[in-house]
């Protein structure tokens, strides 16, 4: 990395022509394949010391055990590369390839009732590995006794509203074919659902949406249902950095970069965007570049405030989505509870929304596990609003006091407890048809982001690289050199295929009917 990138690059006569704002996932992968292609982009991003967004390292936490003091580095939160994040994949086997990845084993989902009743039962790992095709495949949690004991005879009336919720989710594609739920949330979505199924259901809708239902767009939980499980069993399995995301994945990426010929320049909070010529003319805090090109690969708040302060951006008629602030707590215990899965869900009348057990999958947790038998717990909540804002020592208490309840042999083995606490950029996902996309209204501007508007089902760490690409490909057509292909996501097992394309077909027969009669 440089940082006198600013020095080399003031004026039309600098090397760098392509700017990309912005050093997230998004912005290093576009930077990464223009630098491959010999074009030397530059780099800002406005942290003073760390690249990588949602994916950025943290303070590490010290703890002194036995005598012997540990390091752990710190981070954004857990993040899972997924079964159908196959761009992402390829972008670690090009430019990280020494870059491990542990295979999630276990998933448990802990439901626990307003009376205070705790059960639980295995979660995904129980759906990637059925034997009934998808999109049956859900049925496999009812021949598991602990699931059923969790259902009332209520849950199993209200099974026909859960069936065609999941018919709905197969006929209707919101990547594919835009908003049209605009409006509608995820309560609307679980209206009429007994409250054991829509607990069970929220926590998995909280886990990859982090909000609650009444803030998360219908369309962007039937897209995560889609690209996640819904179509696939095989789209529900997933592995971990054995690193931290910053050392396996944001360090390698920058890295390639500055080896390719780009150069980085932190503590660059863009102030000025505006045009100059046929280009653009950047400003940030200490310097300034023209470009011939830029990518503005921002979060979408920080996006929205850039592009609303410049005069030649018109963003009126744009929409923007919902984001939401998080915080990731993290646990160190003097024993290692009974817990045969090493992640899962809680659901119902919990503070904290899910678990990651890091001794069992991710380094320097697994040494010292070893070397003490100790355990480490990476706990992540998401809200409500009221209970986000709660004071540090307040949050940590009410997760310890979830935790001892679902694994009472933790009580009095606290070592040691760290709380991030991470700003609202976090993006709800939604398929608005008035989002930025890629392709932006203004020319030699282009975007990316795991919020940006793009055809391709993805989201997330996936969705980030998908944009990147695209929005690198963009400018290399510009510049007459080969694009970077964008891997599509696997289609739908053949059952599930035939059922989405049959009930398209009722559905456009549906419509043709319906304007017939006007």
């Amino acid at each position: 990395m440089t940082d006198s990138a600013a020095d080399t690059a003031t004026n039309k006569s600098s090397p760098h022509v392509i700017v990309v704002i912005g050093g997230g996932l998004a912005g290093l992968t576009a930077a990464v394949q223009l630098a491959e292609s010999g074009l030397r982009p530059l780099l800002l991003e406005a942290d003073p010391e760390r690249l990588g967004g949602r994916l950025s390292g943290g303070a590490s936490v010290t703890l002194v055990h036995n005598g012997q003091q540990w390091s752990f580095p710190g981070e954004h939160g857990i993040h899972g590369v997924w079964g159908q994040y196959h761009n992402l994949r390829a972008l670690l086997k090009r430019t990280a390839p020494t870059t491990k990845m542990i295979a999630a084993r276990r998933e448990a989902w802990y439901l626990r009732s307003p009376a205070g009743h705790i059960q639980w039962s295995e979660g995904g790992s129980a759906l990637r590995r059925s034997w009934i095709p998808a999109p049956f495949h859900y049925l496999a949690l009812f021949i598991r006794p602990r699931f059923l004991q969790m259902l009332t005879l209520r849950d199993l009336a209200s099974m026909f509203r859960v069936l065609s919720g999941l018919l709905f989710a197969l006929a209707f594609d919101p990547a594919g074919e835009g908003d049209q739920l605009h409006g509608l949330t995820l309560a609307d979505y679980f209206r009429g659902w007994s409250p054991t199924l829509q607990a069970l259901f929220t926590g998995l809708a909280r886990n990859f949406t982090s909000a609650h239902p009444e803030d998360v767009p219908q369309s962007g939980f039937i897209a995560f249902l889609r690209f996640y499980t819904l179509l696939r069993r095989d789209s529900w399995a997933f592995s971990y950095f054995e690193r931290d995301s910053a050392h396996a994945l944001i360090t390698p990426l920058a890295d390639r970069l500055c080896a390719a010929g780009g150069s980085i320049q932190l503590d660059a909070r863009v102030t000025t965007l505006a045009r100059a010529g046929t280009g653009w003319q950047i400003t940030w805090n200490n310097g300034e570049v023209y470009a011939d090109q830029v990518v503005l690969a921002l979060d979408a708040p920080a996006a929205r405030d850039l592009l609303s302060r410049c005069p030649d951006t018109n963003v009126q008629g744009l929409s923007w989505p919902l984001t939401i602030p998080t915080a990731v707590m993290r646990f160190w215990f003097s024993r290692t509870p009974r817990s045969a899965a090493e992640a899962g869900i809680f659901t119902g009348n919990f503070a904290i929304d899910n678990f990651f057990w890091l001794h069992r999958f991710q380094t320097p947790f697994i040494d010292w596990h070893a070397a003490t038998n100790g355990s480490a717990i990476e706990v992540h909540v998401y809200g409500p609003p009221e209970l986000i804002r709660e004071p540090d020592a307040a949050l940590l208490a009410r997760a310890l006091l979830d935790l001892q309840r679902v694994w009472p042999e933790l009580r009095g083995a606290l070592l040691q407890q760290s709380i991030r606490r991470n700003p609202d950029t976090h993006t709800l996902f939604s398929s608005d048809g008035e989002l930025l996309a890629v392709q932006t209204p203004w020319s030699g501007l282009v975007a990316c982001g795991d919020w940006v508007r793009y055809p391709h089902p993805s989201l997330y760490m996936e969705r980030a690289v998908v944009t990147g690409i695209a929005a690198a490909n963009a400018i290399l057509l510009k510049f007459n050199q080969d694009q970077q292909p964008i891997q599509a996501a696997d289609p739908p097992e053949m059952l599930a295929r035939w059922l989405q394309n049959s009930l398209r077909w009722v559905r456009r027969r549906a419509r043709a009917y319906k304007r017939s009669r006007l």
